[in-house]
C-alpha cells in the first residue's frame, strides 16, 4: 500500500470531506481571481465596507466618509482603545523611562529602511520587494496563491520564513509606539509609508503573502495594532484610510474562507481564529462583520482544547509554541471580556493551566527551557524581550487570574501588559500582593513532564525532565504527520545555581539547510540514548515524522531529603527485537543529580549517550571517566560515568557540521557549545549511570 493511500485511509469522513470541498472552493477560487472577479467596483466596495452600517456612503464619497467616520464613530469594545492608549503613553514614561530611547532608536532604523528579525540585519531600499527572501535573495513570483510552491528545503530555494517574517510587520508596532512617546510625526508616516507599499505589492490572494492563513492573521493583528496607535494622525488621508479599510476587508475575508482545518489545527488555527474574530469585533460596520466574529470565536470554541493537555503542557511538545498560543488565547479572551461577553469557563481554565506550565518552566533568569521547535514568533510584541523569556504573560495572568505567585514570577509589569491592559490594569498588578510558590516540584504526567527546582530565585537550580508523547495527533504508524516536537524522549535540561549546564539542542531553522534542519530534531541533538544509531521517530521530511515511539507512565517522588523521577520508552525504531530505555533522575538537593539509565533487551548493541553542554570549557578530572565543566559565566561542575567501565567518551566541540559541537538558540540563531558523547557496546539488559556534582 503506498504512502499516499495509507494516509487517506488514516483520514475520518469528515476530513475526507473537508478536503474534498476545500480542493473545490481553491478550484472556484482561482477561476475568479483570473477572471478578475476580485476586482470590486467602487459601488461594490461601499456596500461590503458599510454594509452592516446603519448609513452606506455614496461610493464617491467613501474614502472621505471612513476618515470622519473613524475619527468620531462610537468605538466598539476593544484593547488599545482610545483612552487605553492615551493613559498608557504616559504611564509609559513613569514605569519604563530607559525603555523610551531603546523604542525611539529602534523605529528610527525602521525610518532608515534598517529591518532586523530571525538572526538577520538587512537594509531594504524603497520600495521594499515583498516576494523576496532577504538572506537566500529567492523570489516567490506573484502568482495566485494556491499556486505557490513554498515546500521546505528544495534544492536552490530561499527560506519562506524570510519573507513571511518581514510581511508580519511587527518592527511597525515600535514606530507606532514611538509615535505615541514621542508625538513624532516621522513615525507614523513611515508606518503609513510601509503599509501602503505592501498593499500595492500584494494585491488580493496574488502572491506568497496570501499563502498561509497565520501569515495573514498575525499581520492583520499587528495592523490593527498600528492603526489604533496612529490612526488620528493628519498623516493619513482620506484615501490612505480607505486603502487600510479595504486591507483589513481583505485579511478578513480570506481567513473567513481559508482557516486550517485538518491542515493545521495547531497554534496556525487559533492564530487564525483570533484575527477573524478581532476583525470582525473592530469593523462592525463589514458586511460580514458578524459572520467573521462568530466563526472566528467557534473556532476558538472548538480548537482550543486541542492545544493543550489537561495538565496544561501544550500537544506540540514546544515550549516556544505554547507560549505563542497561549498569547492568542490571551487576546481572544481579552477582547470578548471588553465586549462584555461571556467566555467559557473552559477556556480560562485552559489559559490559566497553560500559564501554570509556563511558571513551573520559567527558570532563574527568566527563561524557559528551549525544547522543540521555534520560529521566534509572538503573539504581541509591545516591547522587547530576550527570545525565550515568556515573563510577559505570566504579568498578565496574574491581573486576570489574581494570581500572587505568577506575579512573583513574572517579577515586573511588561510593556504588553500596559499596552493591552492599560491603566486599570497596571493598578491591580500594583495592589496584588506577590507570593513565593511554595512547591519545589511539579508533575505534569498527560504532557509528559517533571520539574525539580532547588528554589524561585535567581541563583536556585532548576531540572526539566521530558518524557512526554513526541506531538499530540502523531501517528504510532508509518503514516507521516507534521509536529512542532522533537525526537527527545527521557532527554533533560539542567541549571545550577541560576547558570545553565545541560541545554536542549535547541532549533535552528526549518528550511535553510535540510541537514541542520533535520540535525536539531534528531535525538542526537538531545540529552539522552541512542540505540544502534535509533532515533525515536522517523524522519520522513523537514516538519514530519512518522512511526513515533510512545512514552511509558512518569512516575516521581519528592521528600524531605531528595526527589525522584522516572520514566521509560521502547521506540528505538529498527531495533529488533526491540530495546525498552528506563530513564531515573535523583536529585539529592545538595548541588548532585544522579542520572540512572536502564536498556532492557538482548545481544550486543552499540550505545550512545549525548549531553549538550551551555557554552563551556571541558578537561579532564581527577578520575578516569570524569570531566570537569566550566561555563563561560563561572560554573563549576564534575561530570562521571558509572558504572560503564569500558565506555568512551569524547567531546565534540568545534567542528562546522551541524553535528560538530552546535545549539540552535532561535529562529535563525545558532551557537558554539560543546557536547559530551559517551558510547560503546553493550550486551544487554544493562544498566549504567551519570552524576553531575556542582564544585560551588
Amino acid at each position: 500500500m503506498n504512502l499516499r493511500l495509507r494516509k487517506l485511509m488514516g483520514m475520518s469522513g469528515g476530513e475526507i470531506l473537508f478536503r474534498l470541498k476545500h480542493r473545490a472552493a481553491t478550484v472556484a477560487e482561482r477561476r475568479k481571481f483570473r477572471m478578475g472577479a476580485f476586482g470590486w467596483s467602487h459601488a461594490e466596495w461601499a456596500k461590503k465596507l458599510c454594509g452592516a452600517s446603519p448609513v452606506v456612503p455614496d461610493s464617491h464619497t467613501l474614502a472621505a466618509w471612513w476618515e470622519r467616520h473613524m475619527q468620531t464613530r462610537d468605538e466598539p469594545p476593544m484593547l488599545l482603545a482610545s483612552g487605553t492608549v492615551a493613559s498608557a503613553s504616559v504611564l509609559y514614561h513613569e514605569i519604563f523611562p530607559d525603555k523610551v530611547q531603546e523604542v525611539t532608536e529602534n523605529a528610527d532604523k525602521v525610518c532608515d529602511g534598517k529591518f532586523s528579525f530571525l538572526g538577520l540585519d538587512v537594509a531594504l531600499e524603497d520600495p521594499i520587494d515583498w516576494h523576496t527572501d532577504p538572506k537566500m535573495g529567492y523570489r516567490w513570483e506573484p502568482q495566485f496563491h494556491g499556486d505557490l510552491d513554498f515546500s521546505f528545503c528544495r534544492e536552490g530555494g530561499g527560506d519562506v520564513k524570510y519573507v513571511w517574517e518581514l510581511s508580519r510587520h511587527d518592527f511597525l508596532i515600535e514606530c507606532a509606539i514611538a509615535y505615541r512617546l514621542t508625538s513624532d510625526q516621522r513615525y507614523p508616516i513611515r508606518v503609513n509609508q510601509l503599509v501602503q507599499s505592501w498593499i500595492a505589492g500584494n494585491p488580493y490572494l496574488e502572491g506568497i503573502h496570501w499563502s498561509s492563513a497565520i501569515e495573514v492573521a498575525v499581520r492583520a493583528l499587528n495592523w490593527i495594532w498600528v492603526y489604533q496607535l496612529c490612526r488620528d494622525q493628519e498623516c493619513l488621508s482620506p484615501d490612505d484610510h480607505l486603502d487600510w479599510i479595504k486591507a483589513f476587508y481583505h485579511h478578513g475575508a480570506y481567513l473567513h474562507r481559508h482557516i486550517s482545518y485538518y491542515y493545521s489545527p495547531n497554534n496556525h488555527i487559533i492564530a487564525e481564529a483570533t484575527g477573524l474574530f478581532i476583525l470582525g469585533c473592530f469593523f462592525p460596520e463589514f458586511d460580514e462583520s458578524e459572520a467573521w466574529r462568530l466563526h472566528g470565536w467557534k473556532v476558538i470554541e472548538d480548537f482550543y482544547g486541542q492545544q493543550y493537555y489537561e495538565d496544561g503542557g501544550s500537544t506540540e511538545q514546544a515550549t516556544f509554541y505554547h507560549n505563542y498560543c497561549l498569547g492568542f488565547l490571551i487576546l481572544a479572551l481579552l477582547v470578548r471580556q471588553a465586549r462584555g461577553e461571556q467566555v467559557p469557563e473552559g477556556l480560562k481554565q485552559a489559559i490559566e493551566r497553560g500559564l501554570d506550565f509556563t511558571l513551573w518552566m520559567t527558570r532563574g533568569d527568566g527563561t524557559v527551557p528551549r525544547i522543540g521547535d521555534a520560529d521566534n514568533a509572538r503573539a504581541f510584541c509591545f516591547g522587547e524581550l530576550p527570545l525565550w523569556d515568556f515573563r510577559n504573560l505570566l504579568a498578565i495572568g496574574s491581573v486576570l487570574f489574581e494570581r500572587p505567585d505568577m506575579k512573583f514570577v513574572a517579577g515586573e509589569f511588561y510593556e504588553d501588559a500596559l499596552w493591552l491592559l492599560g491603566a486599570e490594569g497596571y493598578a491591580k498588578f500594583k495592589n496584588l500582593a506577590s507570593r513565593t510558590p511554595q512547591e519545589k516540584t511539579a508533575v505534569f504526567p498527560a504532557s509528559g513532564y517533571y520539574v525539580m527546582r532547588s528554589g524561585w530565585n535567581e541563583n536556585d537550580s532548576h531540572l526539566a525532565f521530558d518524557c512526554g508523547p513526541l506531538a499530540a495527533g502523531l501517528h504510532t504508524s508509518a503514516i507521516p504527520s507534521s509536529a512542532h516536537g522533537h525526537s527527545d524522549l527521557l532527554s533533560l535540561t539542567l541549571t545550577i545555581g541560576g547558570k545553565p549546564l545541560l541545554v536542549d539542542g535547541g532549533f535552528y531553522t526549518y528550511d535553510e539547510d535540510p541537514a541542520w534542519h533535520r540535525y536539531f530534531r534528531e535525538a542526537s541533538a538531545h540529552n539522552t540514548v541512542l540505540v544502534d544509531g535509533a532515533s525515536h521517530a522517523n524522519y520522513h521530511r523537514s516538519n514530519a515524522w512518522s512511526s513515533v515511539a510512545v512514552p511509558g507512565p512518569l512516575r516521581s517522588h519528592s521528600g524531605t531529603l531528595f526527589d525522584y523521577c522516572e520514566s521509560s520508552h521502547a521506540g528505538f525504531f529498527g531495533v529488533s527485537p526491540p530495546v525498552t530505555h528506563r530513564r531515573g533522575i535523583y536529585y539529592d538537593r545538595q548541588g548532585t543529580w544522579l542520572i540512572l539509565d536502564h536498556l532492557e533487551g538482548s545481544g550486543t548493541r552499540q550505545i550512545e549517550v549525548f549531553f549538550h553542554l551551555a557554552p563551556s570549557s571541558v578537561s579532564r578530572g581527577t578520575g578516569e571517566s570524569g570531566l570537569l565543566i566550566r561555563t563561560e559565566d563561572g560554573l563549576q561542575v564534575e561530570f562521571e560515568i558509572l558504572d560503564w567501565p569500558d565506555s568512551q567518551i569524547e567531546v565534540i566541540e568545534g567542528g562546522e557540521g551541524p553535528d560538530r559541537g552546535w545549539i540552535g538558540t532561535g529562529y535563525g540563531f545558532r551557537q558554539r557549545a560543546p557536547v559530551i558523547r559517551i558510547w560503546g557496546e553493550m550486551v544487554l539488559p544493562r544498566g549504567f549511570g551519570f552524576v553531575f556534582r556542582d564544585l560551588k
